[in-house]
């Protein structure tokens, strides 16, 4: 780190606990939200422990609801983001393992699912519902096709 950098990282402990507080309960939100939604499957932390929810990152339950569900939210303004697109044994960093596709199948079905909403401490609920909204609208649309 630079000096700049460390001077904001080390004003930003001092608000730590409160964030991760925060990311808790906008995930907790997000959850109890998309509950009724049996086209996605969010994630959860163990009893007992707290995550830091860098992403929320929701599996689709296949490739094209995933990418028709990221169309509907973009042409409503919302940005997603697909940051685990190639699983790690697939990798070139690990090419080195000899591993292929096919080697990690469940891995790779997921990376062909998974995509992130947003996501940040200060995410007001209403803008969690209209998210929600736009997702539940799109399986609609899937119902009636």
């Amino acid at each position: 780190l630079d000096t700049l950098q460390a001077a904001i990282l080390n004003a930003k402990f001092d608000i730590f606990p409160q964030e991760i507080g925060l990311r808790n309960h906008v995930a907790s939100k997000y959850t109890e939200f998309l509950a009724p939604c049996s086209t996605l499957h969010a994630p959860s932390a163990p009893e007992g422990y707290k995550s830091a929810w860098a992403q929320y990152s929701v599996l689709a339950k296949d490739p094209e609801t995933r990418t028709r569900m990221r169309e509907v939210l973009k042409k409503a303004g919302i940005p997603t983001a697909v940051y685990y697109p190639k699983p790690l044994h697939l990798q070139t960093a690990f090419s080195f393992l000899g591993y292929k596709s096919g080697d990690f199948s469940i891995s790779e079905e997921c990376a062909s699912r998974i995509f992130s909403l947003p996501m940040h401490p200060y995410l007001k609920e209403e803008h969690q519902r209209q998210i929600v909204n736009e997702l539940m609208s799109s399986r609609a649309d899937e119902l009636k096709s």
